[in-house]
């Protein structure tokens, strides 16, 4: 019997059915496969970091003149170092890599991370192929990671000329590599690598600079930081925890993360349009269901006729979820894996499987929730059609007497909402969730091409252009202040001489080792120093700028971990000479994670070794529009390296803002279609509930086109209100899930909202959607017979 009703059922409600399906598959798809792809990823780092034999803490050295006391202290001296290496990389000039083409050589695109040359056979970091296998590189060859090829329009067998010092020679590149600690985007770093032979070659060579790498393998990493800091060596730069290499590649879990959430959403829209379908197929079906109670059916026999339909159409929904959700996954494995190792068990498709039961357990509970209200009815309330005979109580609507002018439409449209709200609701959830989904991949792209995003990469955003990499072809890196100070001052006159009325100021970088007087743990942080006349643009969030030689500024985090406060007094080591500095203010960036200290622009660190420079601002007078100018400089300075902020920005955030921005408009479909398809569903079954009322208006003499009109002004009006529903939610979820996201890089960032964008284009997107799909089924109208009058009550 259930199976005859069922058959009957399914027949009688296509469009209903059919979509209730599709919202139950599209949901398993992006959950499990979802679900799948951040299990694999969270399980896959330490794997691949292990397997690259990643160190716990990586140290780096300026130069190789300390080598022997480091070694000393690590094998002699330092505690709980279990086991540490050496070996060095060498800092590339990206303007001494050319690409060898047929008859054609082009310029080597870095996309602004610094470039190492590095010797195949390392013991730690390593490198392997594209299937995490060994390999080997012959004199003459060289290897490099995959995304650097693609960039650079590189395939096996293309050759690469380097030139490093006084030595340069051509390689062939061998095949595309992956690299645990220098491929990922977020590392700012790529190496290029080649053989031993091939890379003692450079070495050699006086002009090459050698930066050192220790690696160091320790039960307790902040410890042994500490303790290397207290030790004072002037060329020690930064160390790397291993835990700062596992952050760079959560940030692919980030695209993962957001499609799980569309996957909840659509869950619980689902449930929405479950719900209101299943109270009205109740409602619909009183008759009967006061037949079979009177014949003596309990309701949980009753119900069992209605579980069995759903359940039906969510396991078959499910499964084929399922089934897609397997390649789906597959997919997103194979985004992630070009970067990463993963063991052969990497597809968890146990999760798929959980994800699905998951939800055809949650699904049935609910409709059985939802199937109380059939409890209370008796059977003589069922035969009767739900009524109980008692129509008094208080009215709910607008008043027709004080809205004489408005039109009949939009009166009717109306005042349905305000009298039966409860029915409403359904739809008014569905379009709130849609418009904040659309809200976040949205406010993400527009705060990452934020003025702001560029101050917190130590950036003046009403710079004219930036400039990277200033040094002549053949020139040594920059070991102090001075010399980079001579050099942007040569880089002034060529562009005066080209009619350019240009100045530059310089973001250098040192690291200094900082304590409190009478504290015995120094703590090495990165400092930064503004050379050059625009060197008040940083913004600070408590005390001000340091502007005399003894006041220094230090970021949020650092003052929080050393317990520091403003007006405090630090000690520190520079050029040799002991100097006390006075804390002024604090701030929040993204320079070395968020941990970053602030120079004042006076002090003369000239005898202090420079560890590198972040970036070149060029102020010009001009009335070129940004866009232009750049053309111009790349075509007059083809050998320097110009850019704008948001080109800085996006390769120091890696290909995160390009992967959302691509979703943009494939989610916008996505949702317009999830919209499109509750609405039509929605408005098919207000039709069918409205049959007597429709047929009532026409037999008044009310055409075709204004009972349409009322079915679109209602969706209209129930769409303004989840939209502005949906503005303080949107702002919400911008404090709670955008900006931890934006945390995970060491600063707080206002997240960015494009008013035109967030509340004007997409969502009016969306609201075409709606309306068309309530055209589309509001032509069912013209078929609604004045006969219809019988069933009016």
């Amino acid at each position: 019997m259930i199976g005859r009703i069922l058959k009957k059922d399914m027949k009688r409600r296509k469009s209903v059915n059919a979509i209730l399906f599709l919202f139950i598959t599209i949901a398993a798809v992006f959950l499990a496969s979802s679900v799948n792809n951040i299990l694999v990823v969270a399980s896959a780092e330490n794997y691949y970091l292990d397997y690259a034999n990643i160190p716990e803490v990586s140290v780096i050295t300026s130069g190789t003149e300390e080598k022997e006391e480091i070694d000393h202290w690590l094998g002699d001296e330092a505690e709980d170092v279990d086991s540490y290496g050496y070996d060095t990389i060498i800092a590339l000039p990206e303007k001494g890599i050319t690409i060898k083409k047929t008859g054609k050589d082009s310029d080597f695109d870095g996309n602004g991370a610094t470039i190492y040359l590095g010797a195949k056979d390392t013991e730690y970091c390593k490198v392997f192929d594209k299937d995490g296998k060994e390999f080997s590189l012959q004199p003459g060859e060289l290897a490099m990671n995959q995304a650097t090829m693609d960039r650079n329009h590189i395939k096996p067998g293309d050759r690469l000329s380097i030139r490093s010092g006084n030595t340069k020679k051509e390689f062939t590149v061998k095949l595309a590599v992956k690299d645990a600690a220098f491929g990922n985007e977020m590392t700012g770093m790529k190496r290029l690598v080649v053989s031993r032979a091939d890379y003692s070659l450079f070495a050699e060579d006086s002009k090459s600079d050698l930066i050192g790498m220790y690696y160091v393998n320790t039960r307790d990493s902040a410890k042994f930081s500490r303790a290397l800091n207290n030790q004072g060596f002037a060329s020690m730069g930064t160390s790397i925890t291993r835990d700062t290499y596992k952050m760079t590649y959560s940030f692919d879990m980030i695209v993962a993360a957001l499609l799980i959430l569309i996957g909840i959403c659509l869950i619980l829209i689902a449930l929405l349009v479950l719900r209101f379908t299943l109270v009205f197929t109740i409602e619909e079906d009183y008759r009967e269901i006061g037949i079979m109670k009177a014949v003596g059916l309990k309701n949980f026999a009753i119900k069992k006729i209605y579980l069995a339909k759903y359940l039906a159409l969510v396991t078959a929904g499910s499964l084929l979820g399922l089934a897609i959700s397997v390649p789906v996954s597959k997919t997103m494995i194979a985004g992630v894996s070009e970067n990463m190792i993963m063991e052969d068990s990497s597809a968890n498709l146990w999760a798929n499987l959980i994800c699905t039961l998951a939800i055809i357990l949650v699904v049935m509970l609910f409709s059985y929730g939802c199937m109380r209200k059939l409890n209370k009815v008796s059977a003589i309330t069922a035969i009767h059609g739900g009524q109980t005979g008692r129509r008094y109580g208080r009215r709910k609507g607008i008043s027709l007497c004080r809205r004489s002018r408005m039109p009949v439409a939009a009166f009717l449209g109306m005042n349905d909402i305000f009298s039966h709200p409860k029915r409403y609701l359904v739809l008014m959830i569905t379009f709130c969730i849609s418009f904040i989904l659309i809200t976040l991949p949205l406010n993400t792209v527009n705060t990452m091409q934020s003025r702001e995003m560029a101050q917190q990469f130590c950036l003046d955003p009403d710079s004219s252009v930036y400039v990277r990499k200033i040094e002549k072809n053949g020139s040594e890196t920059y070991k102090s202040g001075k010399a980079f100070e001579r050099d942007m001052d040569r880089v002034s006159r060529e562009l005066k001489e080209k009619g350019y009325n240009a100045e530059l100021t310089g973001i250098v970088l040192y690291f200094f080792t900082y304590n409190q007087p009478g504290e015995k743990d120094k703590n090495n942080i990165m400092t930064i120093q503004i050379l050059g006349p625009n060197n008040q643009y940083q913004e600070y969030k408590k005390g001000t700028a340091p502007v005399l030689e003894n006041e220094i500024a230090f970021s949020e985090q650092i003052l929080e971990e050393k317990g520091w406060k403003i007006g405090d007094s630090v000690v520190s080591t520079i050029g040799g000479e002991k100097k006390t500095f006075i804390i002024t203010g604090t701030y929040s960036d993204y320079m070395q994670l968020g941990k970053s200290a602030r120079m004042n622009p006076k002090l003369d660190c000239s005898k202090a070794p420079m560890f590198d420079y972040w970036e070149v601002l060029v102020d010009i007078d001009t009335k070129t529009s940004q866009e232009v100018l750049l053309k111009d400089l790349a075509k007059d300075f083809p050998d320097y390296e110009w850019s704008n902020a948001q080109e800085v920005v996006d390769r120091n955030v890696g290909g995160i803002q390009q992967t959302i921005q691509g979703m943009l408009i494939p989610m916008t479909g996505l949702l317009c279609a999830v919209i499109m398809l509750i609405t039509f569903l929605m408005e098919r079954l207000f039709i069918v509930r409205e049959k007597g009322e429709i047929a009532m208006m026409k037999s008044m003499g009310y055409k075709n086109r204004t009972i349409r009109l009322w079915q679109v002004l209602r969706m209209v009006f129930v769409a303004l209100v989840s939209m502005a529903a949906a503005i303080p939610l949107s702002l919400l979820s911008n404090q709670y899930m955008i900006k931890p996201i934006f945390a995970l890089m060491g600063a707080d960032v206002e997240v960015q909202v494009v008013p035109r964008q967030v509340y004007g284009i997409y969502p009016g997107i969306l609201l075409a959607g709606i309306i068309a799909a309530t055209i589309l089924a509001a032509f069912s109208i013209k078929k609604i017979n004045i006969r219809e009058l019988n069933n009016l009550e």
